[in-house]
Order: C-alpha cells, then structure tokens, then sequence
C-alpha cells in the first residue's frame, strides 16, 4: 500500500447522496476516493415528484444502514458517517444574479437575491432558504434557493440519525466538482424531465440555461445549445461540452451530437436496489 492509499484509508468516511424525484443515489467516500462498490440507487415505487417522498426515502434508507451496525452487519464506514447531499433542479433552484452595490452589506444583500430569484421562479422564492457564491466584486452572483421545510426536514433528519449534514447544495454544484479535474468549457446535467446547462469561465460557472426535456433528450440536448449560442455567440467558440446523465435512461454517447461527450458524474454508475426502497404515499 502506498503512502497515498493509506492515508485515503485513514481519511473520514462520507455518505454523499443524490435526492430527485424518482429515486435516491448514494456513494460512501473516504476522503476523497469514492467507493463504488457501495454505490446504490434506490427508486421509489410511486413517486409524484414532491420531496416529501425523498426525505422519507432517505430516512427509511438512513434507518436501514443504523439497523445493520447495530446488527453487526457489514455498513461498512456510512453507519454514522457525515451526509453531504445534493437535490434535484426543481427542487433547488438556480440564477445567476447580475452584481449590484446592494451586495456590499445585509440585509440589503439578501433581499436583493430574493428579489432576483423571485423575478425567475415567482412570489414562492421570497420564502425560500438562499444562498450565493462569493464573486469577485462587480461579478455576478450564482444564487441557489431551497424550500425551507424542505431544508429544515433534512437537518433534522440528519439530527436523528446522529449525523452531521456537512453539505446541502443543488445537483449542479456536484457535478461541477466532480467535473473540475477535466476542466471542461461547459457542460449539460440531464435530469428526469429536465436538462440545465452550464458555461464556465474564471474558475466558475458564468451562465447557467434550463429547460424541460423529454425522453428523446440527446436531440434536444443539441437544439437547446445551438438556441443559446445564437443568443449569447461567445459560447459558440466552445468544441466539447461534457454531459452528465441523471436521468436514469440510458442513452449511449452514439446518439449525441459530436461536440457532445458522455461522462460519469458525482455518483458514478450506481447499482439498482433490488425493489422499490418504499410506497410512496
């Protein structure tokens, strides 16, 4: 074993969990190595899109993974492992803010986020939970807002299984991570019903587009780049956008474009759970 290995070894354990509308990913982590062979997915039977129906299949998986500890069954180093959590776009959503002096102080700075991301998503973001990125002066903000029942029910969830949540941030973050070391121009995270993608400059996302999409979503994936090119031309410039697939369809690279490239994300290729995890009510 390598210096390296053995100080992966050594490292904290993280359980790093993915919850959409239609199934649940977990991936356990030691230090930064993911551990594939602990990679699950878990669908949820009936799912209605709610994210009532994810914290209740995360509980329901947080219990299983306790029931096992304590049984002396092999949970391995999630039983009481820190949680770092990314959620779906529609239920995290997102905007690029444009910089304003009201960013220099609160509680100026925080209305003037909630105002931008009530003029996207409507008069429910004033009651969001928001956070934003901190850009160099005269940047614009990445802003993110999530309901706020919805990110009090994770905190306590976490607080009852004894678990620190460490992170709660929207998909895109995660793949934008997961994604750095290829230092990539842009790049598309394809959801269930949903595709957003993303522009990179300075060492951060620059833009950010989404839309609906079908189940034929490798031909939309074109249509919708080349519309955002034609509306901002700089991103024309760009030959390869990277493409993470959370859609749980498979669809192989052959039937994308050719600036389009097929690659894992945060959560690699997790194995299905044999089963629905639970009846959704």
């Amino acid at each position: 074993m390598s210096l390296i290995e053995h100080v992966e070894h050594l490292a904290p354990a993280t359980l790093c969990l993915h919850l959409g509308p239609q199934q649940l990913l977990a991936l356990p982590r030691r230090g930064r190595r993911p551990d594939p062979a602990g990679a699950q997915r878990l669908a949820y039977a009936r799912p209605d899109g709610h994210w009532q129906n994810a914290l209740d299949a995360l509980r329901e998986y947080l219990l299983g993974l306790a029931q096992s500890a304590s049984a002396d069954k092999p949970a391995g180093a999630t039983a009481r492992a820190p949680l770092e959590i990314s959620l779906a776009g529609r239920w995290c959503q997102m905007t690029l803010a444009p910089w304003s002096e009201a960013l220099l102080a609160e509680p100026g700075a925080a209305r003037f986020l909630q105002n931008q991301l009530a003029a996207v998503y409507g008069d429910a973001a004033r009651g969001w939970s928001l956070c934003a990125d901190d850009a160099p002066y005269g940047q614009p903000r990445l802003v993110c807002g999530i309901d706020a029942a919805l990110l009090q029910g994770l905190r306590q969830l976490a607080e009852e299984q004894g678990r620190r949540c460490r992170v709660v941030e929207p998909l895109l973050g995660a793949v934008w991570r997961a994604l750095a070391p290829a230092k990539p121009q842009a790049f598309a995270v394809v959801e269930a019903g949903r595709m957003t993608l993303a522009a990179l400059a300075r060492g951060g996302i620059a833009a950010i587009q989404t839309q609906p999409c079908g189940a034929g979503w490798h031909a939309e994936l074109a249509q919708a780049w080349q519309r955002w090119t034609l509306r901002a031309p700089e991103l024309a410039g760009i030959a390869e956008i990277l493409v993470v697939d959370m859609s749980g369809a498979a669809r192989p690279q052959e039937l994308l474009a050719p600036q389009f490239k097929l690659v894992a994300g945060p959560y690699g290729a997790p194995s299905s759970a044999s089963g629905a995890l639970m009846e959704a009510a």
